[in-house]
């Protein structure tokens, strides 16, 4: 007998794993594996997972679902495979729906041009300057994501100006610790890329770029994991909705 765990609306925001337990006859012993599938609205396979044997009879998917910010909706299916030599009974092929995310409504908030679509669960925990020079921060459970703006010299990017851009979003007492620096580029526009470990309990690793807009704007967009690790990947998912005009 198999008994799967599973719900039936799921957002972007979650990460649900595949649960499934087996009930074997009183007396017998088998080999049993397990795996599944997941198929989108256009019965075309989204992803797989593999399950593993954790206490007494659960079985586990290694990884969890992890939907784009913009899933389709519709009817979505979980099908379990179980490979065993004994008859299985129990319901192995389950429906769910996607629920549609809001965002915040930001075009009063970035500078003119710019776009990030952070969605509504997203609290906002610093709200610094105004849409010429300021900041935002957004938090969700154990993730967040920030974005920093100002205006910078008007040559190409340089690291060193990068680092006075960066500096300027740490905080002073408690600054993270920059453990690799990239030179990488953002809509075609040169940038950096900065990987630091935030410290203390609600620390984590972050990843953050500086980039310079066609405009000569610095922005600074950051990705971290509150208390945490590895970062959450639903964060980098937002990050990379962040566009700026190129004029």
């Amino acid at each position: 007998i198999i008994n799967v765990t599973w719900p039936e609306k799921i957002s972007a925001l979650e990460a649900p794993f595949v649960v499934a337990d087996i009930m074997l006859p009183q007396g017998i012993a088998t080999d049993v594996a397990l795996s599944a599938k997941i198929y989108d609205p256009k019965s075309a396979v989204f992803t797989t997972f593999d399950l593993t044997r954790q206490r007494n009879n659960r079985y586990v998917s290694v990884s969890p679902l992890e939907l784009p910010l913009d899933a389709p909706t519709g009817h979505w299916w979980l099908v379990v495979h179980v490979e065993t030599e004994l008859d299985v009974v129990g319901e192995r092929m389950l429906s769910f729906e996607t629920v549609p995310l809001a965002f915040h409504p930001l075009s009063e908030t970035l500078p003119a041009g710019v776009t990030l679509r952070v969605p509504q669960a997203f609290a906002e925990v610093t709200a610094e300057g105004d849409q010429y020079a300021g900041g935002r921060v957004w938090r969700y459970e154990n993730g967040e994501i920030a974005l920093w703006w100002a205006p910078g010299p008007t040559e190409p990017l340089l690291l060193n100006n990068a680092v006075v851009m960066l500096e300027a979003t740490h905080d002073p007492n408690a600054p993270p610790k920059v453990e690799l620096v990239e030179e990488t580029a953002w809509q075609e526009r040169p940038a950096f890329l900065f990987q630091e470990q935030w410290p203390g309990r609600q620390g984590g690793p972050a990843e953050t770029w500086v980039i310079q807009g066609a405009n000569y704007w610095l922005y600074v967009l950051r990705i971290r994991a509150v208390g945490v690790e590895p970062i959450p990947a639903i964060l980098r998912e937002i990050a990379a909705t962040f566009t700026f005009d190129k004029q």
